[in-house]
């Protein structure tokens, strides 16, 4: 009878030690991950999955992964130890940084992420001599004011336009901030991105009006190029302009350093000063 009491308290101790463990003290939980925690990625759109193990289960927690970054994202679950994840394609040249918080209960574990910036085109800079420009006030009446600038390779024409001969780089600016002064007027400082929406977004220039030309001595227009897409960095009087041109692999950095003013033109926009 012992023996068989022995023998039964054995098999029960086999059974108990094989079941699955659901614990319901949190402070036993935690969690592992199996895969890289220092992930590098090529500047293109991919996806990528995280994977893990959990220790000591929990009844009601879940995992879960955080961005601190919006290009990583579209996380999916569905599948027991792995998290698939999207990361879009990096817009810009310069290689970009986020963090994946991986999370079970109160243990977080961080997935670091590297992804490099698309190829860099071959540069190509020009320093202009004059940097003309117009003030239309509220030309949009949305609350934003532009400024036509110009980046020139010769100063304005008799009349106060863009005509004289040479090349222009033509940037139609939109920002939130009047002029500080009427009488000397400039962008004001920031970064200003090509916008092919048109539509009077502050911290852009147009697709519409923001085009390159070429002009003879009579003041007919030789040629034009539309850009395909840019930046325009403005820092008192260093004002830069990144510009890549449709069908061109090229990108053209186009510098003025210097003082320079805009002329007023609100009378003529017919806009809201």
């Amino acid at each position: 009878m012992k023996n068989f009491i022995s023998l039964l308290a054995a098999c029960l101790m086999v059974f108990v030690a094989c079941e699955p463990i659901s614990s319901d003290d949190p402070t036993a939980s935690s969690i592992t991950i199996t895969s890289k925690t220092d992930v590098s990625i090529n500047s293109g759109s991919t996806m990528g999955m995280i994977t893990y193990t959990i220790n000591n289960p929990t009844t009601g927690y879940e995992v879960k992964a955080t961005p601190n970054v919006e290009w990583i994202n579209s996380f999916d679950y569905s599948q027991m130890g792995k998290i698939t994840y999207k990361v879009d394609a990096n817009p810009t040249f310069d290689p970009r940084s986020g963090v994946v918080t991986v999370s079970y209960g109160t243990d977080k574990i961080a997935v670091n992420f590297t992804q490099k910036g698309k190829d860099r085109p071959k540069e190509i800079s020009v320093e202009v001599p004059y940097l003309l420009g117009h003030y239309f006030g509220d030309y949009a009446n949305n609350g934003n004011y532009n400024y036509y600038l110009a980046f020139s390779e010769s100063d304005y024409d008799a009349q106060g336009s863009f005509y004289a001969a040479g090349y222009k780089y033509f940037l139609d600016i939109y920002s939130t901030e009047r002029p500080e002064d009427y009488n000397h007027i400039r962008v004001p400082n920031g970064v200003y991105t090509f916008n092919p929406n048109n539509d009077g977004m502050a911290g852009t220039f147009l697709e519409s009006y923001s085009i390159y030309k070429e002009y003879d001595n009579s003041y007919i227009e030789l040629g034009q190029k539309p850009y395909s897409e840019g930046v325009l960095t403005v820092e008192d009087d260093m004002i830069k302009l990144e510009v890549m041109f449709i069908d061109e692999p090229d990108i053209y950095v186009v510098t003025f350093n210097g003082d320079y003013s805009m002329m007023d033109k609100r009378s003529e926009s017919g806009g809201i000063y």
